[in-house]
Parts: C-alpha cells; sequence; structure tokens
C-alpha cells in the first residue's frame, strides 16, 4: 500500500459495503484484481490536473504499489478510469450479494428478513435494506428471463 489516495463516488450502501471489507481507505488485498485494475488506469499527473481531496460523499481507495508505476510518480486517475474502478466494486458487491442471499432465501426464510440479516453482517445501514430486496429480485427476474431459474426449487407443503 503506498500513501497515495484516489477518490470515487460509489453508492453509499456499496460504499458502506466496500468499507467494511477492504477498510478506509480501501485497500485490495495484493495481486488482485482490484489492484491490476487500479493499477491499469495510473496514469502521472498532468501539469494542469488538481490534486484528488477528500469530499463529502467521495470513498479513499489506496493506489497499490508497483514497480512497473510508482505511486510517486504515477498517482492520477481519469474520471474514466474512477468509473471502471467503480464499476468493479459494484461487479464484486452485486456478486456477493447475490450468491449469499440466494443462499440464504433457499429455505422458507422470507426475503426481507434475509437483506435485514445481510446488509447487518455486511456493515450497511439497514436504511438501504429495500434497496439491496429489490436488487436481489430484480437480477433474479433478468436470470428467469434468459431461462435460467434461481428460485426455491422444493415445493412448501403447508399443513392445514
Amino acid at each position: 500500500m503506498s500513501k497515495f489516495v484516489v477518490y470515487i463516488e460509489l453508492k453509499p450502501f456499496i460504499a458502506q459495503w466496500a468499507v467494511n471489507h477492504y477498510g478506509c481507505p480501501i485497500v485490495f488485498p495484493p495481486q488482485s484484481v482490484g489492484n491490476a485494475r487500479i493499477i491499469s488506469v495510473l496514469r502521472k499527473r498532468p501539469l494542469d490536473a488538481v490534486p484528488d481531496v477528500e469530499q463529502e460523499g467521495m470513498t479513499p481507495i489506496s493506489i497499490p504499489y508497483s514497480k512497473q508505476k510508482d505511486p510517486e510518480s504515477w498517482n492520477y486517475v481519469s474520471q474514466n478510469g474512477k468509473r471502471f474502478i467503480a464499476q468493479y466494486i459494484e461487479a464484486v458487491f452485486r456478486d456477493n450479494m447475490y450468491n449469499e442471499l440466494n443462499q440464504m432465501c433457499q429455505d422458507e426464510s422470507k426475503i426481507q428478513t434475509a437483506c435485514y440479516a445481510w446488509c447487518e453482517m455486511h456493515g450497511i445501514d439497514i436504511d438501504y435494506t429495500d434497496t439491496i430486496r429489490q436488487r436481489f429480485y430484480r437480477e433474479r427476474r433478468l436470470q428467469l428471463d434468459c431461462g435460467i431459474d434461481l428460485r426455491r426449487k422444493k415445493r412448501v407443503k403447508k399443513e392445514k
């Protein structure tokens, strides 16, 4: 990890999830895809570029050390590069959310209850529970539209 950070805009619940798992500033594990993505968009700071400063709603991400791109010189990320990093974090979030919630909802538990528990486990404010639930439903619907049924497979018999 270097002493340089870049600030990117993430949705609040995704920022809370990322900080809960990677710390603040966000530090991806060594040799991870996250670090590779950051390194791939690093550039030398243009003379007219203003350094990144901490702002409300922005999430700090540590620039990893690399022999090829020493952060002392290579510490600038363009707006498109920041969007690229944000898309990666959102993709990891989405995969984590869907995999775990799908597993949690295989039995008879209610999706809303599972979303509350999932948010609690991942350091996300429960105010975002409905957002998480909607994203889960949306992803499941998209898969179903493609012919992939990820809903529970067991028929639940109700006793009278």
